[in-house]
């Protein structure tokens, strides 16, 4: 253990890291594991690494944050801070989807490690998290259904959103980007390059090279979102 962690700026005799100490600040220690996340991948922060990173003894950080847990939802809730929705206006239900669209992605591709982060729920949940939500929520209500209802439906948009963007950051997260351009098995049957006879349903789809559509996480995530509210919209007619 750092001799210092015990010690506090005010504390008689000087002591090597004391001044640092001092200036240390929760917002510093999240920024940096955000930027240890950026960098290396969120199983690379640890409160060792970030005390490294900041100059000062890792027990000095549970003064500010009391534990890995912690750590996590703090991170993610500057996340939701830096991407936030525009809760002062006020837009049709349709168009405050869109707007979670545009930026969750953005966000994903930004920090790819939030989506394992947000997989978790005592990681996502935080205070911006949660007002994101209920600016969701309000426009939805406008389809005439519950609060719960409505809660469920923006959940469900942003649990679609995750995946989609799981499939665009997932080799960057797994680490394993090769330089070997291969699609899977899908591209493969698409492209008429399939090594094996394709499925019954699928084969009709063989060597047609409908890429772009069925391929594509983003494309694909614009179709579902439309499926999603089409889905939601018969919802509320169904139950009025």
């Amino acid at each position: 253990m750092d001799p210092t962690d015990g010690v506090r700026g005010d504390s008689a005799g000087p002591r090597p890291e004391t001044g640092r100490q001092s200036r240390l600040t929760r917002k510093a220690i999240v920024s940096a594991g955000i930027e240890i996340a950026d960098a290396e991948g969120l199983g690379a922060v640890s409160m060792r690494h970030i005390a490294e990173r900041l100059g000062v003894g890792a027990m000095s950080l549970y003064r500010h944050v009391a534990d890995k847990d912690t750590l996590l939802l703090a991170m993610s809730d500057e996340i939701g801070r830096r991407f936030p929705y525009p809760v002062d206006r006020v837009l049709p239900w349709r168009e405050r989807v869109r707007v979670a669209v545009e930026l969750d992605w953005d966000l994903y591709q930004r920090h790819p490690w939030i989506v394992l982060a947000y997989s978790s729920p005592r990681h996502s949940m935080g205070e911006q998290s949660l007002i994101a939500l209920d600016w969701m929520v309000g426009g939805i209500l406008e389809l005439g259904v519950s609060v719960e209802e409505a809660t469920e439906m923006a959940l469900t948009v942003w649990i679609f959103i995750q995946g989609s963007a799981l499939a665009q950051v997932g080799e960057e997260l797994l680490q394993t980007r090769s330089q070997n351009d291969d699609g899977g098995a899908l591209v493969d049957l698409l492209d008429g390059h399939a090594d094996f006879d394709p499925p019954p349903h699928l084969a009709e789809l063989a060597g047609t090279g409908a890429r772009s559509s069925l391929i594509d996480p983003r494309q694909r995530l614009d179709a579902g979102i439309e499926f999603l509210c089409a889905g939601f919209e018969e919802r509320a007619r169904r139950s009025q």
